[in-house]
């Protein structure tokens, strides 16, 4: 799961970009879910890559299994 903060329009690129500069080669993106804002979450691994989103460049988080949609 990767998270960025960006306008709708630029939302699948800059996922893009954040997972070329961490090293991915060719990502597809599989899912694309747009983010209420404020984001609430009870999950402490969500909250910290929101967080990464809001202030950083973006937040990344690798799930061995694949993720529910609830």
């Amino acid at each position: 799961m990767a998270m960025v903060r960006a306008a709708e329009p630029q939302a699948e690129s800059g996922i893009h970009a954040l997972l070329q500069s961490n090293g991915w080669r060719e990502p597809t993106i599989q899912k694309l879910k747009m983010l209420d804002q404020p984001f609430q979450s009870d999950d402490p691994i969500m909250v910290a890559c929101h967080k990464g989103a809001i202030n950083e460049n973006g937040g990344i988080v690798v799930y061995s299994d694949p993720i529910e949609d609830t």
